[in-house]
C-alpha cells in the first residue's frame, strides 16, 4: 500500500486497525469509527502520522534494501565514465588534426571511426524501495 499525498491513507489504517480491534469486544464494537463525531479524531491521527512519515523521517536506502535502484545507478555511473572516456578521445582527435596536412586527416578519420559510441542510458527503475528511520 502507498503512503498517498495526503493524510487519507494513513487515517484510514488507523480506522481499520481500531476497527478490528472493537470487533473483539463482546458485543463486537467496530462499527463505532464509522460515527461521523469520531471521523475528525482519526483525520489528525493521520496527519499526525503522515507528517512524522513525511516531514520528520529520514528516508534511505541501500543495496541490500533496493538493488535495482543501485544496479540503475551504477549502470549510469559507467555510462558517466564512458562518456567521459569518449570525450577525451574525440577532443585528442581534434587537437592532433591538423587540415592543413593530409596525414593528420586521415589519422583523425582513423581515430573517430575506432572510438566506442557508449552503450543506452540503462531503464530506470519503476519504483524505488527504502526505510524509514
Amino acid at each position: 500500500m502507498a503512503l498517498g499525498s495526503d493524510k487519507a491513507a494513513c487515517a484510514a489504517e488507523l480506522r481499520e486497525a481500531m476497527r478490528a480491534q472493537l470487533d473483539k469486544l463482546d458485543p463486537p464494537a467496530g462499527s463505532n469509527v464509522d460515527n461521523p463525531a469520531v471521523r475528525p479524531n482519526f483525520d489528525a491521527l493521520g496527519d499526525g502520522v503522515f507528517r512524522i512519515l513525511t516531514v520528520k523521517a529520514e528516508t534511505f536506502s541501500e543495496r541490500e534494501l533496493d538493488s535495482a535502484f543501485w544496479d540503475y545507478i551504477s549502470g549510469l555511473q559507467t555510462e558517466v565514465e564512458a562518456l567521459r572516456a569518449f570525450n577525451t578521445a574525440l577532443l585528442q582527435a581534434f587537437i592532433a588534426w591538423n587540415p592543413a596536412v593530409p596525414a593528420t586527416t586521415t589519422t583523425f578519420r582513423n581515430t573517430v571511426a575506432l572510438l566506442t559510441v557508449p552503450s543506452s542510458t540503462p531503464a530506470a527503475p519503476s519504483s524505488l524501495k527504502g526505510k524509514i528511520q
